[in-house]
């Protein structure tokens, strides 16, 4: 916190990304000119270097609030350019960072401290910010909003404990920011989304709240199988190739099927009761869901193939999976069995 008299108040920049609407920030304590950044994006390191220059700054942290699913982080290159350390959330597991921050641990920055929640439900590890009456909450509590749970082990009941239980526990006058916003909201506060959430406002059950998220219809992201697995990396020596054939599709799997390579793998993830009805030659039925449990399984093979009905199951389990460091995997996209029916390809049933 900053020392009430004496010094002046934390010193925010919100920057914006216009491709994945995507916030990030850069706190600066103006008496010591040191700063930390938030949630920074790849394609605009030049932008936030810059800056950072020009206002003379000496950057301690690149702060990550999660593995974003939309955008890759410029995190690595930064710390390769200025020294600063990378910190995660504790339950993120990833090593290829310098500080993993547990639950109310603090991180100091200057005359003030940024301390960590831990607010998981959009992802497993997600971590919101607070500092200097500011809470950095990333994707777990947007502007008149929340985060998805429908992938990267969200969980919306988990969720909404985070939220209810943590951040709307926090003063009604504290600063709202978020790492996304699709209407052209820059900020709201505690109080505000306490009020007027749709999702989460006016003291909403757990029940309705897990009901409403349970039954959302969303598109999954446009990077994701790209940015997940970068983020792991911190966007650095990451090679999209070894994680993505990109725009894979049922016609490009039956290419591969007709020659299938020695240790290679074509996973179902549908259920069991559609598999039955006909699933592609020699396929293993892995569901959505039960991937983890099959991790030894599937790294078994050298490489692997995932296919759903429509391309939003297989996403998600190429997410999952590649989120725990797999590289040999193949995910079709935006298409399914039926297209494989309807080009007259072999069945099994």
């Amino acid at each position: 916190m900053s020392i009430s008299g004496t010094q002046p108040s934390l010193m925010v920049k919100q920057l914006y990304d216009r491709e994945s609407c995507t916030y990030s920030y850069l706190l600066i304590d103006p008496s010591t000119g040191e700063a930390a950044i938030i949630d920074p994006v790849r394609e605009l390191f030049e932008r936030d270097m810059r800056l950072i220059n020009e206002l003379g700054l000496e950057l301690l942290y690149t702060i990550e609030t999660h593995a974003h699913a939309d955008h890759v982080t410029s995190s690595g290159k930064i710390r390769q350019n200025t020294g600063a350390r990378i910190v995660f959330g504790e339950a993120s597991g990833i090593h290829a960072i310098d500080v993993a921050i547990k639950d109310g641990e603090s991180l100091p920055l200057g005359h003030f401290s940024i301390r960590a929640i831990a607010t998981p439900g959009h992802t497993s590890a997600c971590t919101s910010f607070f500092a200097d009456g500011r809470l950095f909450t990333g994707d777990t509590l947007l502007i008149r909003g929340c985060g998805r749970t429908d992938f990267q082990e969200g969980d919306p009941e988990t969720l909404f404990d985070s939220i209810t239980q943590k951040l709307f526990t926090l003063a009604d006058e504290t600063i709202i920011y978020p790492a996304h916003d699709y209407n052209g909201q820059t900020s709201s506060s505690i109080g505000e989304e306490k009020r007027w959430n749709p999702r989460l406002g006016n003291s909403r059950s757990k029940q309705s709240f897990v009901d409403l998220m349970n039954n959302l219809v969303l598109d999954m992201p446009k990077k994701i199988n790209e940015a997940v697995p970068a983020n792991t990396s911190v966007g650095v020596n990451f090679d999209p190739k070894r994680y993505l054939w990109h725009d894979f599709t049922m016609d490009n799997l039956h290419q591969v099927w007709q020659e299938l390579p020695d240790k290679s793998l074509i996973m179902d993830n549908r259920t069991p009761e559609e598999f039955t009805k006909g699933h592609v030659p020699g396929s293993l039925n892995i569901p959505l869901g039960t991937e983890n449990d099959n991790i030894d399984r599937i790294n078994g093979y050298d490489t692997v193939y995932i296919y759903c009905r429509s391309g939003r199951r297989a996403q998600t389990t190429f997410t999952n999976l590649s989120f725990q460091g797999m590289e040999h995997l193949h995910c079709v996209s935006h298409t399914g069995m039926p297209d494989w029916i309807k080009a007259g390809y072999e069945v099994e049933t």
